[in-house]
Order: structure tokens, then sequence, then C-alpha cells
């Protein structure tokens, strides 16, 4: 699971309904497929592109986004307010 999540394309074709294990935890799932649908080449992404390639309303994006910035896994430029890996 861990090495599909390497390569974000890979992390993405595994849909969530797929990943029916009650004993998973499906926000943190979510979280990792968010982390793992960043380019690693350091370009940005918006909040709603990142919805719409995971499926989830923007919103929700959002928060997650919100919480990978606070943990200093994801940046935000102020500027476009777009998305990148933290360098």
């Amino acid at each position: 699971m861990l090495s599909g999540l390497l390569d974000a394309r890979e992390a993405l074709r595994a849909s969530l309904e797929d990943l029916d294990d009650r004993r998973l935890s499906r926000s943190l799932l979510s979280g990792l497929f968010m982390f793992a649908s960043f380019p690693r080449d350091g370009s940005y992404l918006g909040n709603s592109e990142i919805a719409r390639r995971l499926g989830m309303n923007s919103s929700t994006a959002h928060r997650y986004l919100a919480t990978l910035v606070e943990v200093g896994l994801v940046e935000r430029d102020p500027r476009t307010r777009r998305y990148r890996l933290a360098r």
C-alpha cells in the first residue's frame, strides 16, 4: 500500500470504495492520497483541482490542505492560494 502512495498515479487509481476494510481509517487514507497527488516537480495545484482529482468536495479538500500546511508537509503560496509539497 505505501509503495503505491509513492506514485500518485497508482494511488489515485485505487478508490476509497475499494478499500472497505473496517480496520482502515478512511480519512487518513484520503489525506495520504491527497499528499500523494502532488507533483514531485514542485509545481502548484489549486484546491479545486485537488478536490476534483480525488473526487471530494472543495470544503473537505480545503480542511485536509489546511492540516497538511499546518504540519509543514505542504505549503501555500499566499499570492496565488495554490499548494505544493513543502521544500
